[in-house]
């Protein structure tokens, strides 16, 4: 049995398709999806549409789903921050329908293949703790790289070599039982086999939004069962035209009424590194530096703020 895993979708629809058409050429037609299907991308209805429309899949919510689910039944008068324009447009651009079913998917899942249990969750933070995040998370990985090519080959090596070597890992992966984990949240594309259990770690990546630096391509991963229910992960890079897909986000309502965070998006989308969690980090400063403690930023305080950003971090 063969399973395309994918998540983190963050409403690039355009990479979503390329994802799907690929695995239909492979054969395969069972899918795990584990969340953040909007909020970034300017398609969060159609990406919701398309994936509630996958006949055979297990499928939870992620992070970005709480984000919706906060501004349920909230008054939108009071929706004037900069900070969370990006939240606000997305909530006001999906259809009831679909954020209905948005909402209604759950937070874990679990499952057996043929004998072998998977188990499901947005963050590998559910099995492993505060583990990926501070060692190859989007962030160690934008510095680590900085400014070189990354093959998919050469992220591979480095994370493999992290977690063969650290006495933590292998303290954490002792306290798991045998099966498949799946998570994404990390932006990050890696799988990882447990040499002396029957452990399997795959993180997917993101399709939508990859900040592992590999560029010029979007991931997703197979997963593979046998019939004597052994499990082996395949890494997929699929090519996408990262230019001609800003070109049409400049075109939308969301980049003009999300306007900061549409361009940071757009940088972390063609260098495949992170922005916006070093974006905040300088937010943060800024809004200190002229005593403006309202959370989220204000409107002026959020534009302010990225305009010095983008003046001392030119494109």
């Amino acid at each position: 049995m063969k399973y395309a895993v994918l998540s983190d979708i963050h409403g690039n629809h355009p990479a979503l398709l390329k994802v799907l058409e690929d695995a239909k050429h492979r054969n395969i037609d069972h899918f795990i999806l584990a969340g953040d299907y909007c909020l970034s991308g300017a398609w969060p209805d159609d990406c919701i549409q398309t994936v509630s429309g996958i006949p055979q899949k297990m499928i939870i919510r992620g992070n970005e789903e709480k984000y919706l689910e906060n501004l349920t039944g909230k008054d939108q008068s009071t929706w004037t921050d900069g900070q969370m324009q990006i939240s606000y447009w997305c909530y006001r651009n999906i259809s009831p329908e679909n954020l209905e079913y948005l909402l209604s998917l759950p937070q874990t899942a679990e499952f057996e293949i043929n004998g072998t249990r998977i188990h499901v969750a947005h963050s590998s933070d559910h099995f492993l703790g505060e583990y990926e995040f501070p060692r190859f998370g989007p962030g160690p990985i934008a510095e680590r790289y900085a400014s070189m090519r990354v093959t998919p080959k050469l992220l591979s090596r480095d994370i493999r070599g992290i977690l063969d070597n650290d006495p933590y890992f292998s303290e954490k992966v002792r306290e798991l039982e045998d099966g498949v984990y799946i998570f994404g949240h990390s932006h990050v594309q890696w799988s990882y086999k447990v040499s002396d259990r029957d452990i399997l770690l795959v993180n997917p990546g993101s399709c939508g939004l990859p900040l592992d630096a590999v560029e010029e391509s979007v991931p997703y991963t197979v997963l593979t069962i046998t019939d004597e229910g052994k499990a082996e992960a395949e890494e997929i890079r699929i090519p996408f035209a990262k230019e001609e897909y800003v070109e049409r986000l400049k075109q939308t309502s969301q980049y003009e009424q999300a306007h900061v965070w549409s361009k940071l998006i757009t940088q972390e989308l063609l260098t495949a590194r992170e922005h916006v969690t070093f974006f905040l980090q300088f937010a943060e400063e800024y809004a200190n530096m002229k005593n403006d403690s309202r959370r989220p930023f204000s409107l002026e305080t959020w534009e302010e703020a990225y305009a010095e950003w983008e003046s001392r971090h030119p494109h």
